[in-house]
């Protein structure tokens, strides 16, 4: 027959074993129920009872959940501290701060502690060893909490055993950094737009627009090409008419730098108009009337002159544009 002492033991173990098979199956037990798990030891002849609790006695992954770990003490016994072994992987473990409620490390008769528990994976869970260091006179014993284990069903509010209706995806308010940026898009599209409008609208212009005239060439240079011209056919022209086209060639110069109507005047005429005009220099008046005489003259009474003439009077004609006329 076994010793008072052992018997009280053996019981003690079994309700343990049987109510951690109990809690490990993870089933029968409501969602937002505390889970208890206690047992009884006997040490130096005093009976000690030691208590898990888990509330609620089932988690959903991230939410905390109370810890506690009670110990009924004997008279004389008192606890010293609290040792619980580093989590397990998935398993987050914090003590909240402040003073143990229910009781204190060094109380004699009672010791309670909370702690806060949260599980990142889905299932079963065990709870680390917690060991409560004591004395009793000049003796020391280790007492270790019964193993409970947590069970962290799923992402959804399972333990308040509600669920609320899905309102669809929320719409939050803008902010007025929001308002701002959007007006800054708006007024870069519109920017944008303006920019694209008015280069299309000038290409389009652009398009139907008339090429501009070309500028009219200077006088001189159209006398200059006459000239050039008379000197290549001096060898082929009739001497009338390579006189006549050097005096069209010079009225029409003198006409166009000076306004006067130098085509319908007579020589005569065109050296009483040029006579007149303030801007008409006196020496290029004499070389271009001179000039037009000669041409009168070889022109009208068909005076045969050698071709060291013509050339001649076509070196006279190429100086009368820097000296007829003056500056404005």
């Amino acid at each position: 027959m076994l010793p008072p002492d052992a018997t009280r033991r053996a019981a003690a173990i079994l309700a343990t074993a049987a109510t951690l098979a109990l809690g490990g199956c993870g089933k029968g037990v409501a969602p937002g129920a505390r889970r208890v798990l206690e047992r009884e030891e006997t040490v130096g002849g005093i009976t000690v009872r030691l208590r898990s609790e888990l509330e609620p006695a089932r988690g959903t992954l991230g939410d905390p959940l109370a810890w506690r770990l009670v110990a009924q003490l004997g008279s004389g016994m008192k606890a010293e501290s609290l040792h619980v072994d580093p989590p397990p992987a998935g398993l987050d473990l914090e003590a909240p701060p402040g003073p143990p409620p229910g009781g204190a490390a060094g109380r004699r008769g009672t010791f309670a502690r909370e702690l806060r528990v949260r599980g990142f994976d889905l299932g079963a869970i065990t709870l680390p060893a917690a060991r409560l260091t004591v004395q009793q006179g000049a003796r020391r014993d280790t007492l270790e909490f019964p193993r409970d284990t947590l069970f962290v069903d799923s992402l959804t509010p399972a333990a308040s055993g509600s669920i609320r209706p899905d309102r669809g995806p929320i719409e939050p308010a803008l902010r007025p950094i929001d308002y701002a940026v959007l007006l800054v898009g708006l007024a870069l599209a519109a920017a944008l737009l303006y920019a694209l409008v008015r280069a299309w609208i000038r290409s389009r212009r652009k398009a139907r627009a008339p090429e501009p005239p070309p500028p009219p060439t200077p006088p001189e240079e159209t006398l200059r090409a006459a000239l050039e011209d008379l000197e290549r056919e001096i060898g082929s022209l009739p001497r009338d008419i390579f006189y006549e086209r050097l005096s069209l060639a010079l009225r029409a110069y003198a006409g166009a730098v000076t306004g006067v109507a130098a085509l319908d005047d007579t020589t005569s005429e065109l050296d009483r108009d040029l006579a007149g005009h303030e801007r008409v220099r006196r020496e290029g008046r004499e070389r271009l009337i001179e000039t037009l005489r000669r041409a009168d003259l070889a022109k009208f009474a068909r005076y045969e002159d050698a071709e060291s003439d013509a050339r001649s009077m076509l070196r006279a004609a190429r100086e009368i544009p820097g000296t007829l006329v003056g500056p404005s």
